[in-house]
């Protein structure tokens, strides 16, 4: 009977334990058993069948397994509800794959005290008490026939449920994959996450067939003029969580005392600019960079995957790899860890000559947490000095990343008023106040282009909606939207702006699409001929269907379903597919990208000078704070002079020579310890480098 109530319980504790740190309330576990029972049964079942895998297990041990499952799901449900509250959507399958990235924005957040964690601490005391009760269970007559047919049946339950029954069609289920925030509510956690995770592969589209891809190109043609003899600079610069906190001026009686953003509201008044319809809110940034670049939409793919982890893993017709071909040099350049989001490996396969991360910025000036806008505006500004050829530059800032802090600060300049919690009211001033910054570093980069003085289009956008306190805080208390949840709320959650600048043309337009048509657009604006995707996607601009929303709200839009069927049709064919369009269009086929670097220009060793046995001076090109001297293969202690001029103490090292000589090389670590970035070799003896650089 005992093992009989275990059997019962420990799956129905799980459960509860899960969804009360998952919802962060009790009372929100008891609505959701009433509301929902088809989906609180179904959840129950699969917990009963993977707890009871374990049933055939000594009692005590199997009672220590389930504890252990009791943990971790808590884990997993506080991690989820802290994403919530954060991002706006709960802990998804894909999230597993950034588990790096995700303890980086992590560790960035203030903790605070919330009723979860409370929750959790709860959980986590009750777990350690039934540990300790083991001590005290008495011993069990173990009957191996009925454990272990017990266990068979919860195997079969778990495997049946996870792997071959069609949940939603067998119960009657909704995977509500427009919003992940609402599919949780409904679904639960764990039920919620396996109907995700039976979605994580793209499927084939039913008309995917050569002659439908032939069919659809044979129909697209870019519209616009292309000039090859005209080739101006084109800098797409994507701004975090850049947004006009004005907007939320006259709602429950907020003010500004003085406006945050002048220069780019001067800009409105004689440049195109309008709004651009993110794929994401308060973060994921890299599903806004990756429909920039390529063309392609995160709409045809899973709700809430990234891209750059699942998909991008071969080489892709993107903006860069069209501009190189060309004649352009393609730079991207991110004031942030180069193996973020994967962009390390990503960028080569979009076609960029070099990426250019924060590890190579030379003693930048930060704000807060992040390096200052106004320090990727002058390397923009330095790269487009250095190069001959005509730049294609694709930067990426930090200053303007959340969190943004709940306590007043005396040093504004930008004071908010309104009907505003004090917490909430610290919050938008804050971000007020570094967006007022961050329009200084747009002021700067484009006074610097008028002083260069080269035909140039600049691209200046926003990634996403700031993230103005947990579970939409400011936005809420303004009155400005709630959950997202109507078509009027989710344009306002997902709208950003959009500056197109260039020095010549008088274009003025004004602009409202989706970021993966914003390529195709780019291309026009710089009179450049595209690929077959961007014509597909030239053409559907021309007609005005170039706003893809939620599929809950496609048809307040104009495009229509026979437009998107062919959308996904080519995407697929160039993502995921067998590249047909490649076999009609064989020189757009992307190569593999062999001259990519990390950083500007490699670090260099022309001399080492070794005055005494205990110092060592290495002279050179291109070194950087972060590079570190190695002698015969070993780090040690590395002062940076300029870049030309290392120095480091060799007194506790002891190098020993091989064959008469010391091996001397200089290497750049990032802060995952990866070396991203090695001079040539020196040998000490002989005074002459062995071999060039390499990144």
């Amino acid at each position: 009977m005992f093992n009989i109530k275990l059997l019962i319980l420990l799956p129905f504790g799980v459960l509860f334990a899960t969804e009360m740190i998952q919802r962060g309330s009790i009372i929100g576990v008891l609505t959701w058993f009433i509301s929902y029972p088809n989906q609180f049964i179904v959840s129950y079942a699969i917990f009963f069948g993977l707890i009871n895998l374990f049933y055939i297990l000594p009692r005590k041990i199997y009672i220590f397994f389930s504890t252990l499952l009791l943990s971790l799901f808590s884990i997993a449900a506080l991690i989820s509800r802290q994403k919530l509250l954060l991002r706006g959507e709960p802990l998804l399958p894909w999230d597993l794959k950034l588990s790096q990235e995700a303890l980086t924005i992590v560790q960035s957040f203030e903790s605070q005290t919330k009723p979860e964690i409370g929750f959790f601490l709860i959980v986590i005391l009750l777990a350690t008490v039934l540990l300790i009760s083991l001590i005290f269970l008495p011993k069990e007559k173990y009957r191996f026939g009925q454990k272990a047919l017990t266990a068979l049946l919860a195997c079969s339950l778990f495997f049946t449920l996870i792997s071959y029954l069609p949940l939603e069609k067998t119960f009657s289920l909704r995977n509500i994959n427009w919003s992940q925030k609402s599919n949780y509510e409904e679904n639960g956690m764990l039920l919620g996450f396996v109907l995700n995770a039976k979605r994580m592969s793209v499927e084939e589209p039913p008309n995917y067939r050569p002659d439908n891809v032939k069919n659809i190109l044979g129909q697209s043609k870019a519209a616009y003029p292309v000039d090859p003899d005209f080739r101006p600079n084109v800098i797409v610069v994507m701004s975090e969580a850049f947004w006009d906190p004005t907007t939320l001026e006259g709602l429950n009686g907020i003010s500004f005392s003085a406006d945050p953003i002048p220069y780019f509201r001067s800009l409105k008044q004689h440049f195109t600019h309008g709004t651009l319809l993110s794929p994401v809110y308060g973060g994921g940034t890299a599903n806004t960079e990756f429909e920039v670049l390529t063309g392609l939409s995160t709409k045809f793919l899973p709700a809430g995957i990234i891209p750059y982890v699942q998909f991008v893993h071969k080489p892709l017709e993107a903006l860069p790899t069209i501009y190189k071909r060309q004649g352009y040099e393609a730079t991207a350049i991110h004031t942030y860890d180069n193996w973020f989001y994967r962009r390390n490996i990503v960028y080569q396969n979009l076609g960029f000559d070099k990426f250019i991360s924060k590890e190579f910025f030379i003693k930048p000036e930060y704000a807060g947490t992040y390096i200052r806008d106004t320090e990727l505006s002058s390397k923009i500004l330095e790269q487009i000095k250095q190069s001959e050829k005509p730049d294609f530059i694709f930067a990426i800032s930090m200053q303007a990343h959340g969190p943004y802090s709940n306590e007043e600060n005396p040093d504004n300049i930008i004071k908010v008023d309104g009907n505003l919690s004090t917490a909430t009211k610290a919050i938008l001033e804050n971000y007020t106040n570094i967006i007022a910054d961050v329009d200084k570093s747009l002021e700067l980069l484009i006074e610097g282009l008028k002083e260069i003085d080269e035909p140039t289009l600049l691209v200046f956008f926003s990634d996403h909606l700031p993230m103005l306190g947990n579970n939409y805080d400011v936005y809420k208390e303004a009155g400005y939207f709630k959950d997202g949840d109507t078509y009027e709320e989710y344009l306002k959650k997902f709208s950003v702006p959009i500056l197109v600048w260039d020095n010549y043309s008088t274009v003025r337009e004004d602009l409202r699409l989706s970021a993966s048509f914003l390529g195709s657009y780019i291309l026009e604006r710089s009179k450049k001929e595209g690929s077959p995707l961007t014509d597909f996607l030239c053409s559907l601009n021309e007609k005005g269907s170039n706003v893809i929303t939620s599929a809950h709200y496609l048809d307040r839009e104009n495009i229509t379903e026979e437009e998107l069927a062919k959308y996904n049709l080519l995407q697929y064919d160039f993502l995921l597919g067998n590249e047909y369009a490649y076999q009609l269009k064989p020189l757009h086929k992307p190569a593999t990208n062999d001259i990519y670097t990390l950083g500007s220009e490699c670090a260099t060793i022309i001399e080492v000078l070794i005055p005494d046995e205990n110092t060592i001076k290495v002279l050179g090109e291109n070194f950087s704070p972060n590079h570190q001297i190695y002698v015969n293969n070993k780090p040690i202690d590395t002062h940076f002079i300029d870049q030309t001029v290392l120095t480091a103490d060799l007194s506790g090292s002891h190098p020993r020579k091989r064959n008469g000589s010391l091996v001397i090389q200089v290497k750049l670590t990032d802060s995952m310890q990866n070396v991203i970035s090695s001079s040539n070799i020196y040998r000490s003896t002989d005074n002459t480098p062995d071999s060039a650089g390499t990144n």
